[in-house]
């Protein structure tokens, strides 16, 4: 045994180094029967393609750039297959060595026949069966198409047969394949004669157990040893399990979690991929154990070190081996034990981040008629909200409008969430539509709720007079200017550029007829030096404020824009400082204006703003009282990341000085203070 193991290995280092010369190595072939997978094992995160990394042929694994990666299925010899959704509508195959191509599909259509001339639109999770066959979630086209072996798709179910935005597909011991019917909330079979039959739900969106159970937009489903059906329930933020008599449990309930793709191992363990960042296992008692992800973003390495962005899809390729797609990073990762990966080639250095170059290559338009503009703009992104303790940051831009006023989508786009609106029937009611979220309306209804009868949207009416249930399908297409909903009570639309939590500033996209000719305004006597306890210096000698020790400097401050009323308070795009000397020349280190503060971006943490504000800044929801910016510009903000900071006064020579304000808005308007100081040495006791 110890001679076969050693050989064993041998073979796979051979492999390693072969796969390594042809620039290719696969992570999928390391597993080691004879090594047993130890229980609550701890993961590593790899990347195993996308990225388009330069210099890489597309036709390899780190040369390929996915749009919209979301079902993955993996054959018996290593063969991955990815379903690239909206705006790609291709299915991917990845062999065993890397090798990358399209094995269907790269239009918008619905086209079956040979693999070159079939068309998808965005497909989502993907299956295969012991024959071979490799089935579609064909979303975008309410539709489940087959792949057979030979090279040819058919469609095998579409919406002559009820299906309504299929997202999850797999198949049973029978040959049956199991698809998660989304938007009619059911899970449903498609028997091998091509009748479709009902498994459970389909009695209206909601959440009920037992024989008569209701989904919240299923999303992914697999299918155990023994029959039973799991389901990823996403709207309902659960594991359901259907038993092969038709009785809906429930496995697990995450709460805040979304989960959207589900799979089971030959051992029963349980998987999901976690729309918010996460890869987990649910044990038998429902219990939920995180192996990987945590914080959205990009990271590989330790399991819940390692960061994503949109797990979409997930398929379990040997003990201990999961491939997940990640989404909005446009990655295959590999989520695998530590103690069954002793072999790995780390990945090229990737960053994925939004594509703002793409975007830009368009102006941003008004969400209003006309879409050219302009309207008033009553907020930007970075302003500080809430109260002491709750302090927040907002987000991107409120336009002015009526209650009521039709709400247009301002970018052509394709809908590649499962569950793209939220908070419906409050004053936060959004929706995301591609790269762009539009928040504080009524979505797919007029000014009364009524809906507007377009079959991109999902309405069902509310129970006993209440607001309407309202979605929006994963794969549905929108032109600029559609009508997407109406302003809610909030009086405004808030607009989001980017990705979720990540957003950019929309004035950087050259808002159509956005004018800004007008300076900042610092407030008289607006700017204040605070020492290190919180409490502000006050003494003055010769007109000039006597400063010590280290301090915080903080700026009164806010901006106009043409077109606003005059009471309308804006926050500032950039803050700095500068220390002059009695010259009035700049000190050392401080030869240039030291910008501090840019707010390019949305800060990743609400926590920043009690860095970047001092107490006392806000906004008043009601009332008559002004908003006020307190800027603490010796704090920094850079690429969304904040950190405290302080001017040491005692690296300088005692003396006078002259401190320097830099205020500037996005349009590059500036208005610069400046603050007589005198440097004194203070005796520590």
């Amino acid at each position: 045994m110890a001679r076969v193991r050693k050989l064993s290995l041998l073979a796979a280092l051979v492999l390693v180094l072969a796969a390594a010369t042809a620039g290719a190595v696969w992570f999928l072939v390391f597993h080691d029967p004879e090594r047993p997978l130890e229980p609550g094992w701890d993961a590593v995160v790899v990347t195993l393609a996308g990225g388009g990394v330069p210099g890489d042929a597309p036709s390899t694994r780190y040369g390929v750039r996915f749009s919209d990666p979301f079902g993955i299925a993996a054959a018996a010899d290593g063969t991955l297959y990815v379903a690239d959704g909206a705006g790609a509508d291709r299915i991917y195959r990845i062999t065993a060595d890397g090798r990358v191509s399209v094995l269907a599909g790269g239009e918008e259509g619905f086209e079956d026949g040979p693999l070159a001339d079939a068309r998808f639109s965005t497909p989502s999770g993907l299956a295969l069966d012991a024959g071979g066959n490799l089935y579609v979630a064909d979303t975008g086209n309410d539709a489940v198409r087959r792949i057979d072996p030979g090279g040819r798709v058919s469609t095998i179910a579409s919406a002559d047969s009820g299906l309504n935005g299929p997202i999850g597909v797999a198949v049973d011991a029978s040959g049956r394949v199991i698809v998660a019917d989304t938007y009619n909330d059911r899970i449903v079979a498609i028997e091998q004669d091509g009748s479709v039959t009902l498994i459970a739900g389909g009695n209206g969106r909601g959440f009920d157990d037992g024989a008569y159970a209701r989904f919240d937009t299923p999303c992914g489903v697999a299918v155990s040893a023994d029959g039973r059906i799991y389901v990823a329930d996403a709207g309902n933020g659960a594991v359901r399990v259907v038993s092969p008599d038709g009785t809906v449990s429930t496995l697990s309930s995450f709460g805040a979690g979304r989960p959207v793709a589900i799979a089971v191992a030959n051992d029963g363990a349980v998987f999901t991929a976690d729309a918010h960042g996460r890869v987990m296992e649910i044990a038998p008692d429902g219990g939920v154990r995180v192996i990987a992800g945590g914080a959205r973003g990009f990271g590989d390495g330790a399991g819940r070190d390692a960061a994503f962005r949109a797990p979409s899809g997930i398929v379990v390729t040997a003990p201990g081996h999961l491939v997940v797609t990640d989404r909005r990073n446009g990655l295959v990762r590999l989520v695998a034990a530590r103690s069954q990966l002793e072999h790995r080639r780390p990945a090229p250095p990737l960053r994925p981040l939004f594509d703002a170059e793409a975007f830009d290559r368009a102006p941003l338009l008004w969400p209003f008629a006309p879409l050219e503009g302009p309207f008033e703009v009553t907020g930007t992104l970075g302003e500080p909200r809430g109260g002491e303790g709750s302090e927040r940051f907002h987000a991107g831009l409120d336009v002015q409008a009526v209650e009521g006023t039709p709400v247009h989508i301002v970018r052509d786009a394709i809908v590649d969430e499962p569950l793209a609106t939220s908070s419906v029937g409050t004053l936060n009611e959004s929706v995301r539509i591609g790269a762009v979220a539009y928040i504080h309306l009524r979505v797919g209804r007029d000014a009364r709720d009524r809906a507007y009868g377009d079959d991109r949207f999902v309405v069902a009416p509310g129970e006993a007079g209440e607001v309407p249930s309202v979605r929006l399908k994963r794969g549905a297409r929108f032109v600029t200017g559609d009508v997407i909903g109406t302003v809610n009570r909030f009086y405004h639309v808030h607009l989001n550029v980017g990705w979720p939590g990540e957003e950019l500033n929309p004035l950087r996209f050259r808002l159509v007829q956005f004018e800004d000719t007008i300076p900042p305004t610092i407030v008289a006597n607006g700017v204040r030096v605070v020492g290190e306890d919180g409490v502000p210096l006050t003494e003055r000698e010769r007109k000039r404020l006597v400063v010590h020790g280290r301090v915080r400097l903080v700026v009164d401050a806010w901006d106009h824009v043409n077109g606003n009323l005059a009471r309308r308070r804006l926050g500032l795009y950039r803050l700095g400082f500068q220390v002059l000397d009695p010259a009035g020349v700049p000190v050392d280190a401080f030869e240039d204006r030291r910008e501090t503060i840019r707010f390019d971006r949305q800060p990743l943490e609400s926590d920043f703003a009690r860095l970047i504000y001092a107490s006392g800044s806000g906004i008043p929801v009601y009332g008559n009282r002004s908003t006020r910016f307190l800027y603490a510009v010796t704090s920094t903000l850079r690429d969304g990341i904040a950190s405290d900071g302080v001017l040491d006064t005692t690296l300088l020579d005692p003396g006078d000085y002259t401190l320097r304000i830099l205020a500037a808005d996005i349009a590059g308007n500036e208005t610069v203070r400046d603050l007589p100081v005198t440097i004194r040495r203070v005796a520590v006791e």
